[in-house]
C-alpha cells in the first residue's frame, strides 16, 4: 500500500473565519432568493387563479368526462393502431353526440315549458285549484273576505284618530259582525253569547270614545303620577244587574284623567280583539283549524301579487332562447367551445400533462398516485352512480308523466332529475305533488293513485339498485355527510356542487388517511 500524501495548504486558502463569514452569506443570500422567489410565484399564482376562475365549470365537467369515457377511448387507441389524434377526436364526437347536444336540447325544451307554464297561469286558474284543494281537505269557510274585513275594522280602532272617524269605524265594525252573524246563522251550536259580548264591548267603546279620542294627545303619552290613582265609582251607581255587564264595568272605572281614559279604551279594545279571536276559534273549528283555514282562503289579491312574484321570479330563473340576452347565449356558447376543446385535449395529453404535474408538485409520487385514483374512483363510481341514478329517476318519472295526462314532461323530468341528485329529498319531492295535483285539483284519483304507486314502487327504489351495482360493495358517504356536502356545494359553486362538494369530502378523507400514515410512520421511526 502506497503512504499517503500529506496534504499541502492551498496558496488560495483564506482563514476559517472569513470562510465562515463568506459560507454565512451565500446561505443568507440563497435564503432571499428562494424567499423572493415564493413570493413571486404566490403572485403569479393569484393572478393565474384569477384568470383561470372563470373557466373552473367547463374544465372540471371535462376532467370527469374524460375519466368516465376514457374506457371508451382506450378502446378507439386499440382500434386505430394507436392513433393519438384520431381516438381523441372520436370520443370528443361521441361525447357531444351522446351527452352535450341532447343535454342543450332538453334544457332548451324545459326551459320553453317553464317560460310558457308561467305564461299560462292566471289568478283565475290558481283560485279555482285553491278551492278544488279547500273542499278536498274540509278547509273552505263561509265568507273569507268578511273575517279579514272584521279583523282589519278592528285594527283600525286602535289608530288615534278625531271622535267622529272613530265612531263611524265602530258602527262599520258592528255591521260587519252583524253579516257575519248571518252567515253562520244556520250553522249548528252557533256561539250568540259570544257575538252578544262582541256587540257589548262594541256599545262601552262607543262611550268611551268621547272622553278617550278628545282628551289632550300630550298627556296620553304617559301619566303624571299623582295621577294613577283609580277613582271609585260615585255613590248611588246603579248595581251590574249580569256577568257580562259586571265585567264591562269593571274594565275602566269612571272620573278618571284623559291618560286613564285611553287606557281603558285601549283595555276594552284588547277584550274587543280576544273576543272576536274566540269568535273565529268558534266558528271555523278551532285555533289550528281555524290558522289553517285562513290560509287556505287568502283574498284575490293576495293570490294576484304571489302569482306575479313568483313569475318574474321563475322568468328570471328560467330563460327561454328567444328572450335570453345576446350575454347569456355568449357566455353559455363560449363555455361549451372551452369543455369541447378540454375533452380533446385531456384526452390527447392527458397522462404528459399529469406526470409535469405530478414532477413539478412537492408531494410524494405515492400520494400524487393515490389522490388521482381517488379522483378516478370518485369520477368513475360515485359521480357516475349518481348521474345514472338520477337521469333513470328522471325518465321512469317522464314516463309516468306523460302516461298521467300531465303537461311539461320535459320541464318536470328535468325537475325530478335535479332533485334526485339531493340526498333524502329525492324523486319523491317532484312525483308527490304532482300525484296530489292530480287527485285533490284535477279530481283523476285514478290517475294520481297510479302515478303514486309507480313512483314510490319504481321511481324511488330504481337508485338503489344502479348504485349497488355501479359502485360494487365501495364505501359511500354517510348520508348526512352526502346531504351537507350536497347543500354545501351547490351554495358555494352552484349548481356544479352537486357533484364538487361530495368529491371535496372524499379528497379531504384521503388526505386525512394519507397525514395519518405520515405520522404513523414517524412514530415507528422514533427509537424506544
Amino acid at each position: 500500500m502506497s503512504p499517503k500524501k500529506k496534504a499541502t495548504p492551498s496558496r488560495t486558502a483564506t482563514p476559517a473565519t472569513p470562510a465562515g463569514g463568506t459560507v454565512l452569506g451565500g446561505s443568507i443570500s440563497r435564503l432571499l432568493s428562494v424567499a423572493v422567489l415564493i413570493v413571486v410565484i404566490v403572485a403569479i399564482g393569484i393572478l393565474f387563479y384569477r384568470v383561470m376562475v372563470g373557466f373552473f365549470v367547463p374544465l372540471f365537467l371535462a376532467a370527469l368526462l374524460v375519466v368516465i369515457f376514457r374506457p371508451l377511448h382506450e378502446w378507439f387507441k386499440r382500434q386505430l393502431g394507436n392513433r393519438a389524434r384520431l381516438s381523441a377526436l372520436l370520443t370528443t364526437a361521441t361525447i357531444l353526440l351522446i351527452v352535450l347536444i341532447p343535454a342543450a336540447l332538453i334544457l332548451t325544451i324545459g326551459a320553453a315549458q317553464g317560460t310558457r307554464l308561467l305564461s299560462g297561469v292566471n289568478s283565475q286558474n290558481l283560485t279555482l285549484a285553491l278551492g278544488r284543494a279547500r273542499e278536498a281537505f274540509g278547509l273552505s269557510i263561509r265568507s273569507p273576505q268578511l273575517h279579514r274585513q272584521l279583523e282589519a275594522s278592528i285594527n283600525q280602532l286602535a289608530v288615534r284618530t278625531d271622535a267622529e272617524t272613530t265612531h263611524a269605524q265602530i258602527a262599520q265594525t258592528r255591521r260587519l259582525a252583524d253579516q257575519l252573524q248571518e252567515v253562520y246563522a244556520d250553522k249548528p251550536n252557533t256561539p250568540d253569547e259570544l257575538f252578544e259580548r262582541f256587540d257589548a264591548l262594541l256599545v262601552r267603546l262607543d262611550e268611551q270614545v268621547e272622553a278617550a279620542i278628545t282628551g289632550d294627545a300630550a298627556a296620553l303619552t304617559e301619566p303624571p303620577p299623582e295621577q294613577i290613582t283609580v277613582v271609585a265609582p260615585p255613590a248611588g251607581e246603579p248595581a251590574a244587574t249580569d256577568a257580562t255587564t259586571a265585567e264591562l264595568d269593571g274594565l275602566v272605572p269612571r272620573g278618571l284623567t284623559s291618560w286613564q281614559q285611553w287606557q281603558g279604551y285601549q283595555q276594552t279594545l284588547a277584550k274587543l280583539e280576544d273576543t272576536s279571536n274566540e269568535l273565529r276559534k268558534q266558528l271555523l273549528g278551532g285555533s289550528m283549524q281555524a290558522e289553517l283555514a285562513m290560509l287556505a282562503n287568502p283574498s284575490d289579491q293576495t293570490i294576484h301579487q304571489g302569482l306575479t312574484r313568483g313569475r318574474m321570479y321563475l322568468q328570471a330563473q328560467l330563460p327561454s332562447v328567444a328572450s335570453a340576452t345576446t350575454g347569456f347565449l355568449f357566455h353559455i356558447g363560449f363555455g361549451l367551445v372551452v369543455l369541447i376543446i378540454a375533452i380533446y385535449f385531456f384526452l390527447l395529453d392527458g397522462p404528459a400533462m399529469t406526470r409535469t404535474v405530478m414532477r413539478l408538485s412537492p408531494l410524494d409520487d405515492a400520494y400524487e398516485e393515490r389522490l388521482l385514483e381517488e379522483f378516478d374512483r370518485t369520477s368513475r363510481a360515485v359521480v357516475l352512480a349518481t348521474i345514472l341514478s338520477a337521469l333513470a329517476q328522471g325518465v321512469l318519472a317522464a314516463l309516468g308523466y306523460y302516461v298521467a295526462g300531465l303537461d311539461s314532461v320535459v320541464l318536470l323530468f328535468l325537475a325530478t332529475t335535479f332533485m334526485a341528485l339531493i340526498p333524502f329529498l329525492g324523486a319523491m319531492a317532484v312525483w308527490l305533488p304532482c300525484v296530489l295535483w292530480l287527485g285533490f285539483v284535477d279530481e283523476r284519483w285514478f290517475a294520481a293513485l297510479a302515478l303514486g304507486l309507480w313512483g314510490a314502487l319504481f321511481v324511488s327504489t330504481i337508485d338503489n339498485v344502479i348504485k349497488v351495482f355501479i359502485l360494487h360493495g365501495r364505501s359511500q358517504l354517510h348520508p348526512l355527510l352526502a346531504l351537507l356536502s350536497v347543500l354545501g356545494g351547490v351554495q358555494v359553486f352552484g349548481p356544479i356542487g352537486l357533484l364538487v362538494g361530495p368529491m371535496i369530502v372524499v379528497f379531504l378523507q384521503t388526505l386525512l388517511e394519507i397525514l395519518q400514515q405520515e405520522l404513523l410512520k414517524d412514530s415507528a421511526a422514533e427509537p424506544i
